[in-house]
Formats: C-alpha cells, sequence, structure tokens
C-alpha cells in the first residue's frame, strides 16, 4: 500500500494506492494550506478538487483517464449539481465516469467533496 500526500497534521492521505492497481482519493475545495474553500460555490470548488485530483494522479503516475468511478457529496445538491456538471464536462470531456452524487451536510463553509477511484495499469 502507498500512501499519496499525507497530511502531517491529522492522520489521513489524500489517496492511496492498493493492492497494486487500484488509486482512491478524496479531495475538496479547499486549497492546500488554506483555511477554507475557493470563492464561487461547488462549481469553483470542483474545478480546485479536480486541480487537487490531478497532482495526486501524477504522484501515482496516473492521469484523468485512469479514473473509472466518482462519489461526489454536495452541500445544494439540487441548487449546485448543474454548475458541477459544467466544470465535469471540462475536465473529463467524452470519458464516461461512472459517477454518484449526494446531498449531505458538509463542514461548515464546504460545498463539495469528492472521492474517486482509478485503476493502476
Amino acid at each position: 500500500m502507498k500512501f499519496i500526500d499525507s497530511d502531517t497534521t491529522f492522520p489521513i492521505s489524500s489517496a492511496v494506492v492498493h493492492s497494486g492497481n487500484v488509486f482512491e482519493a478524496v479531495v475538496t475545495g479547499i486549497p492546500d494550506g488554506a483555511p477554507r474553500p475557493v470563492e464561487g460555490g461547488a462549481g469553483a470548488e470542483m474545478r480546485e478538487a479536480f486541480r487537487q485530483l490531478d497532482l495526486l494522479l501524477a504522484e501515482a503516475g496516473l492521469d484523468r483517464y485512469s479514473i473509472c468511478t466518482a462519489r461526489l457529496y454536495l452541500q445544494d445538491l439540487r441548487g449546485e449539481i448543474a454548475a458541477v456538471n459544467v466544470v465535469w464536462k471540462e475536465y473529463f470531456g467524452d470519458h464516461p465516469v461512472c459517477r454518484r452524487a449526494y446531498g449531505v451536510e458538509l463542514q461548515a463553509g464546504m460545498r463539495l467533496e469528492a472521492a474517486f477511484t482509478a485503476e493502476v495499469p
């Protein structure tokens, strides 16, 4: 098992490669070292989450086209899924990731959290 971008403040990692062929990551709209999410709602937070995801994937030797499943957790699913979908389409294009989206109560100030699974060749 390989932990990627382990947090030295909390006992967590942003990503892990396990069994040698599965990559999993959880990202938010909070930039590294920032106290709060980026401004602009769930769409802006999705863009920041994808920026972080790209860094984690690169560290594992992967890219966005390795992603096979995603889970989105939104503070206001009905109100913000359209903005997230715009950013999603920009990022993935015609790569049809299997995605689930849930309305949940997130930590104060967060609009979005996202979890991704990728295949490691």
